[in-house]
């Protein structure tokens, strides 16, 4: 009997293992501590299933305000950030996305045409100007001026195309624009019909800078005349092809360079004479290059001082400009404008002076010492208009003159000694004499 019962008990389990397995109901587990946020972490150590904080990052929500430059992403848990587009860039906000690209100045060419220039401009910032790459400019038979553009990120680089019919110019350093808006250069810059020219924005200058200009030295292929002679033999014969007028009743002589004097020259000196000057002009003969308020007129030459300067005994003046008359070597002459020295006058320094047709003089400080032995780059220019005169030393602009201007009259460049007291000898050395005339 007791057999029996055990086989009956094997067949019994034997056919429980044979059936399907029922779902096991779920089990329910504890708190034990778990706070909100926590998930169930194995841990081998024990040997369990345990609540644990979550490791490797947290979530924030975020938010957006504005839909344009300035954009600010909020944050529920942290600090807020605001995004803002510096130049040439875009920045965009939609639906929580946020979209940055470049535009204009460099990331994709954009081409503006102003209307026609038909005044000097000053700050110029013509409509799509902070993103153009080719500003397509043109201005009227004025010869106009543009005196600065509106100041960019540094390293910005457009290019200023003259489209029209009359030439253009870049004026440096005019006190007319804004400091951070000027041109930074040591000539004026011309574009005539058809030229073009690079700019870029020097941020560490705060100046526009000009390169790869069309014209250098006023030297154009348009309408133009241009004398720029260096020291040759001096000439014999009038029928000799030398456009240089030279004349007075001291000496002037060619010099050969020295250790101190790097180029031949022409020696203005004055010799143990006690009076009397000498002075080289343009053009010979007729001493007219142009006519003053029909063209951008321009004088330069490049010296070396004396090495005695004037004193109370021995005193002379010297002066390059652009006169009526090249050829007086009178100090004052009517219908002249230039830059001048003596010593007894402005305290030792070059001073700028421009004369009317009836003699007054608007007379100021260029600010910079006469010394000896000392080389100088002198420039003056006269614009088309007849209301300006600029004055360079050394490439930078010394001054400008807005009163007492020439008439128009004939004129020439001129460059002279001439002695007035003493009889000590003294040479002023002419490296480089330039006129040019450039009309509309």
């Amino acid at each position: 009997m007791k057999f029996k019962i055990l086989f009956l008990f094997f067949w019994v389990s034997a056919l429980a293992i044979a059936q399907t397995p029922t779902q096991v109901a779920p089990i329910q587990i504890q708190q034990a501590g778990a706070t909100n946020g926590q998930v169930m972490t194995w841990n081998n150590t024990s040997g369990k299933w345990e609540p644990q904080t979550p490791t490797g990052g947290s979530g924030t929500d975020l938010g957006y305000t504005g839909t344009s430059s300035p954009v600010t992403i909020t944050s529920s848990t942290g600090a807020d950030i605001t995004v803002t587009a510096g130049s040439n860039i875009t920045l965009s906000q939609s639906a929580g996305n946020l979209t940055i690209a470049a535009s204009g100045g460099g990331g994709s060419p954009s081409v503006i045409t102003p209307s026609q220039i038909t005044s000097d401009q000053n700050d110029y910032a013509p409509t799509g100007w902070a993103d153009a790459t080719l500003v397509r400019l043109s201005g009227d038979n004025g010869v106009r001026a543009i005196r600065g553009f509106s100041a960019e990120t540094s390293g910005e680089v457009k290019v200023l195309s003259n489209v029209g019919s009359f030439p253009l110019y870049l004026a440096p350093e005019h006190a007319s624009s804004t400091a951070a808006n000027r041109i930074a250069y040591f000539e004026e810059v011309f574009l005539m019909p058809g030229q073009s020219c690079e700019i870029f924005y020097d941020g560490t200058l705060s100046r526009w800078v000009p390169y790869d200009v069309p014209n250098p030295n006023y030297l154009t292929p348009r309408k133009s005349v241009h004398y720029d002679q260096m020291p040759t033999r001096i000439p014999t014969a009038v029928g000799e092809n030398f456009p240089l007028f030279i004349w007075g009743s001291i000496q002037v002589s060619n010099t050969d360079p020295t250790s101190t004097i790097p180029f031949m020259s022409w020696d203005l000196n004055s010799g143990a004479s006690a009076s009397g000057g000498a002075g080289i002009a343009y053009v010979r003969e007729q001493e007219s290059m142009a006519y003053f308020g029909t063209s951008h007129i321009v004088a330069k030459s490049i010296i070396k001082s004396p090495a005695t300067l004037g004193d109370a005994t021995n005193n002379y003046y010297y002066f390059l400009r652009l006169a009526n008359d090249p050829s007086s070597g009178f100090f004052t002459q009517n219908n002249s404008t230039g830059i001048y020295y003596r010593y007894s006058d402005n305290s030792g320094k070059f001073y700028l002076r421009t004369t009317n047709t009836s003699g007054t003089s608007t007379e100021t400080d260029s600010g910079v010492t006469v010394a000896v032995n000392t080389e100088y780059e002198l420039l003056v220019t006269v614009n088309k208009a007849l209301n300006e005169v600029t004055f360079f030393i050394n490439g930078s602009v010394v001054g400008r003159h807005t009163t007492n201007l020439p008439s128009g009259v004939i004129c020439g460049p001129s460059t002279q000694l001439e002695k007035t007291a003493g009889t000590s000898a003294r040479s002023v050395y002419v490296y480089r004499f330039m006129g040019a005339a450039i009309a509309p």
